[in-house]
């Protein structure tokens, strides 16, 4: 019988619960949790000491008027609460029980882990788009919903949609904004500010601080600085943000693959083979190499449709004349000689 594992990293617990983790955090935490009925318990009990730090601090005398109310009418309370503090000396089931938690948590977690619970109270929420499957979106609160890229993410505060719509992106991501004009739907990104009302749009952004804005429906405004010195986009339009020139510029946007990696659907026009391979590699994260043996390299004419690897790979010897040998994470064609 294999020995349950004991121990887990403390942040990876934390993750679990506020659904940051990537994947291999996900497995490493389902393969501690399984090891041992104790480890279960306890992270039920982890979650609800976490919940803690949900409670308005400022609204105390309400959360507990609240309780009262639900008491006298019979309904269930919540197993923990924030109390007044003229009220501290009628908690002493509630302050005996959390204390039986936290003692727990001591031997599983350790001090330190302990503290930043009960001390750190994030207002921000945090989404990946390693944690989403493919083409899924994210609801927000408002009802707009957003599609993230690979490793980009968004943040945006826990109280998003009530007197604002402010959302800070890192990497890539397409948004359908549901459309509010008296609450104007904002995204942050590097030193850019993309603002809309309510329309559809792609923004992209490297860590170099190159900023691409894409519009698909309605108007945007995309701006550095000052909002009177950006500008209007509109529907197959574009706005790059170049952080050596600190400027904005705007042209149409020609790319048929823009939405390549939200769509699944790549298409080509006589398209380099070059470019094509280039594409292609974001797609399927592998690198593609053409060796030709001679002559000038061709041009690709074909669609994929959210085709699997295998089937790309068929089709494209087809197409050039090739055959691919793949060595680890690369894919390598050779033309065959006739």
């Amino acid at each position: 019988m294999k020995k349950a594992k004991e121990h887990i990293d403390e942040t990876i617990l934390l993750k679990i619960i506020e659904n940051t983790a990537d994947v291999n955090e996900r497995s490493l935490f389902k393969r501690w949790i399984e090891s041992s009925d104790m480890h279960a318990e306890n992270f039920e009990q982890l979650k609800k000491l976490n919940q803690l730090t949900s409670i308005d601090i400022f609204n105390k005398q309400k959360n507990w008027e609240s309780v009262l109310k639900k008491v006298k009418e019979e309904k269930a309370i919540p197993d923990y609460i924030e109390l007044p503090v003229a009220q501290r000396s009628t908690i002493t089931l509630q302050l005996r029980t959390f204390m039986r938690y936290a003692a727990m948590l001591l031997i599983l977690l350790g001090v330190s882990f302990l503290i930043k619970i009960i001390v750190f109270d994030s207002q921000q929420l945090t989404i990946s788009g390693k944690d989403m499957k493919l083409h899924e979106a994210y609801t927000l609160a408002d009802g707009s919903k957003v599609y993230l890229n690979g490793n980009s993410e968004i943040s945006f505060s826990k109280k998003f949609g009530i007197k604002e719509r402010k959302i800070t992106l890192k990497g890539e991501a397409f948004f359908e904004v549901q459309r509010n004009e008296k609450m104007p739907f904002s995204i942050t990104t590097c030193k850019t500010t993309t603002e809309v009302l309510g329309t559809s749009f792609n923004v992209y952004s490297e860590l170099s601080g190159k900023v691409k804005v894409s519009v698909v429906t309605g108007v945007v405004s995309f701006y550095s600085g000052e909002k009177e010195n950006g500008l209007k986009l509109v529907a197959g339009e574009q706005g790059s943000y170049n952080p050596d020139l600190q400027k904005i510029v705007k042209d149409k946007n020609v790319d048929m693959n823009l939405l390549a990696w939200k769509t699944g659907i790549l298409y080509f026009n006589e398209t380099p083979i070059t470019d094509a391979f280039n594409l292609l590699q974001k797609q399927y994260s592998r690198v593609f190499v053409f060796e030709p043996n001679q002559g000038s390299i061709p041009l690709l004419t074909t669609t994929f449709d959210n085709q699997t690897l295998e089937a790309v790979l068929d089709e494209l010897n087809l197409l050039l004349n090739t055959k691919n040998v793949c060595k680890n994470d690369t894919i390598f064609f050779k033309s065959i000689i006739k």
